[in-house]
C-alpha cells in the first residue's frame, strides 16, 4: 500500500508562505507612500529677533493695495495667524495695541518644470545650443535594426509656484525686525498649504537660522 501523501498537511503552510510573499512588495511601497505625504519648501530669513524679547502681541498691517481684495488678504492672515500663535504670539484687536505689526504678501505663478524640454519645437533634435542653466537635459535612446517610421509629440511640463512674505515690524519704533520669504513649487499647489508654509518659515523662532534653508512639511 502506498504511503499517505503529506500534501494535504503541507498546503496550509504553503498558503501562509505565499501570503507573506505577496505582502513583501506592499511593504516595500510603504516608505514611498510616506514620501508622497511630504513636500519641501524653501525658506529665507533676514534680520534677527532681538535677544531676550518675548513674542508678545501682534496685529496685521495691510498695505493700501491689499485693502481692495480683503477676502483674499483675510485668508492669508488666517493662515499666518496659526503659525504666529504656535510660536507664542498673541493677537490683539487693533494695531495700536500690538507690540509687533505683521505685514504679509503672497504671489502665485506658473513656471516651467526644471525637467521640461529645454529645446522645444519640431526641430529641437538638430539644435546645438546648450540648454538654459536652470533646466536639466532629459531624453531617451532607442537601439534596433530594420526600417520603419515613427512620430511623436510632447508638451511643456508646468509647475505652480506659491511665494509668501512675512515681515515683523516693531510698532513703537517702526524697526523692521525679521523678514521671512517662503516658496513652494510643485506640479499642483493649494491654499490648504498656506498654514504649513508659514509654520515652516517660523520654524525655530525666535532663533531663526540666517540665510536660506529647506524645510520638509507634512501634506494634509
Amino acid at each position: 500500500m502506498p504511503a499517505p501523501s503529506n500534501d494535504a498537511g503541507a498546503r496550509p503552510g504553503r498558503r501562509r508562505l505565499l501570503a507573506l510573499a505577496a505582502l513583501v512588495p506592499l511593504a516595500a511601497l510603504l516608505p514611498g507612500c510616506t514620501l508622497l505625504k511630504q513636500s519641501v519648501v524653501d525658506v529665507a530669513s533676514f534680520g534677527a529677533w532681538p535677544a531676550g524679547r518675548r513674542a508678545g502681541t501682534y496685529a496685521f498691517d495691510r498695505l493700501p493695495s491689499q485693502q481692495a481684495d480683503a477676502a483674499a488678504q483675510q485668508q492669508l492672515e488666517q493662515a499666518a495667524a496659526q503659525a504666529l500663535e504656535r510660536v507664542g504670539f498673541v493677537a490683539v484687536a487693533t494695531p495700536a495695541q500690538a507690540d509687533v505689526l505683521v505685514q504679509l504678501d503672497s504671489r502665485f505663478s506658473r513656471v516651467l518644470s526644471p525637467f521640461a524640454d529645454p529645446w522645444p519645437g519640431p526641430f529641437a533634435p538638430v539644435r546645438r545650443a546648450p540648454p538654459p542653466p536652470d533646466r536639466r537635459i532629459h531624453g531617451s535612446v532607442v537601439i534596433g535594426t530594420g526600417v520603419g517610421f515613427g512620430a511623436g509629440f510632447g508638451w511643456q511640463d508646468v509647475h505652480e509656484r506659491q511665494q509668501l512674505l512675512m515681515l515683523l515690524v516693531d510698532r513703537a519704533s517702526r524697526e523692521r525686525l525679521v523678514e521671512i520669504r517662503i516658496e513652494h513649487e510643485a506640479r499642483h499647489t493649494s491654499l490648504d498649504l498656506l498654514p504649513l508654509m508659514f509654520e515652516a518659515g517660523l520654524q525655530g523662532f525666535p532663533d531663526l537660522p540666517a540665510g536660506t534653508r529647506r524645510v520638509t512639511i507634512q501634506l494634509p
